[in-house]
């Protein structure tokens, strides 16, 4: 079960996503508390069949995020595709934001980008005090990484 107040979030590839097997196991959860993090490993082929493959999860309340955004074409080509709730800026873009006028650049404009469509944006790799003040003046306004906290044991949770 999921913890009150937790959230459930799952890597899956595209390939993964469009399985009837992905529904499955999900159903025993609380739809509202899961999120699909699509991953941009995976070339995909069929769009229309993807796009209604989480159509349906997201109709009974699974939020839906794009991994690695800013890291290739496939993570960009999913985003304008499907509309994700959340955008995950990779751990890529976030490295030595601070010192890099053309991350900073392309990190402010997915920002912009997922206010404009309705998404939340998240940066990965958080590493440094540095990286987190960058990335929260660009208006970033939820984060992950060693920075923010080292994986614990669930209890510790």
């Amino acid at each position: 079960s999921i913890q009150p107040g937790a959230v459930l979030a799952i890597n899956v590839s595209p390939t993964t996503a469009m399985t009837g097997e992905l529904a499955q196991l999900l159903a025993r959860y609380p739809q509202e508390r899961l999120v699909l993090e699509l991953t941009e490993h995976a070339q995909v082929d069929d769009y229309d069949r993807l796009l209604e493959a989480l159509t349906r999860l997201r109709s009974r309340g699974v939020c839906l995020a794009v991994d690695d955004a800013g890291a290739g074409f496939a993570s960009l080509h999913h985003i304008l595709l499907l509309s994700p709730d959340i955008i995950k800026l990779d751990i890529s873009l976030v490295r030595d934001i601070h010192e890099d006028p053309v991350k900073r650049a392309l990190a402010c404009s997915l920002v912009t980008f997922a206010r404009e469509i309705g998404s939340t944006i998240i940066a990965e790799g958080i590493e440094t005090p540095d990286e987190l003040a960058t990335l929260a003046d660009l208006g970033v306004p939820w984060g992950q990484g060693y920075h923010l906290g080292r994986p614990a044991p669930l209890p510790v949770l």
